[in-house]
């Protein structure tokens, strides 16, 4: 009977360990994110901003919502300067996914595999965030920064512009669902993972 080798385990425990850490880490956190914005959609929109978050997770989803907020708000600057209301207008969200995106594309070719997942996270993120603003085109519940009136609504003014406020929830589902699978790759992203390669300079003496 072969004796019990700690040491031998934890050399092939701690390569899976280092690949999956980080998935299994962020496991809570992405599931309280897909029901919170689930329940926000199906029952009650104010879940969107008004949720008993789990005390260990609060400052995760404080500082990736804040975060996202200012990257949304500098997208509407950002794309003012196209002269377009419409671009305007879209361009806050559109810079909220495109930046995480960018983030994760960094990674990827940088064979950054932290920076990468960090960056699909922050993309899940965007996508589920602004199905909710989505899914309030309609009733225009959700509070605005700085107190905005109701007639600031971004995806309001855009599903208004093009006529389609009355597919607004097709939309809205059609986000959220993006985002969720952005987080399965999220959280799948160490099967996709490149090889690591490292070079060796060998000086030969002839």
């Amino acid at each position: 009977m072969k004796s019990f080798d700690l040491e031998n385990i934890l050399d092939k425990s701690l390569p899976h360990i280092k690949k999956w850490w980080f998935s299994v880490v962020c496991i809570p956190f992405c599931w309280v994110l897909a029901e919170q914005y689930w329940m926000a959609l199906k029952w009650e929109i104010s879940f969107a901003w008004i949720y008993p978050y789990p005390f260990f997770l609060t400052p995760f989803f404080f500082f990736i919502d804040n975060f996202l907020l200012i990257v949304h708000e500098a997208g509407h600057t950002f794309f003012g300067f196209t002269g377009s209301r419409f671009i305007t207008i879209l361009g806050g969200t559109l810079f909220e996914i495109l930046l995480p995106f960018t983030i994760f594309i960094f990674g990827w070719w940088k064979r950054q595999d932290l920076t990468a997942q960090i960056g699909l996270l922050l993309t899940a993120f965007a996508w589920i965030e602004s199905s909710a603003y989505a899914a309030d085109a309609m009733a225009r519940r959700m509070p605005l920064i700085g107190n905005l009136p109701k007639s600031s609504h971004d995806f309001y003014n855009l599903f208004t512009m093009k006529s389609i406020l009355a597919d607004y929830m097709t939309y809205a589902w059609g986000m959220y669902w993006i985002g969720v699978i952005t987080l399965l790759l999220f959280l799948l992203y160490p099967l996709f993972e490149r090889k690591h390669y490292e070079y060796a300079v060998i000086e030969m003496d002839l």
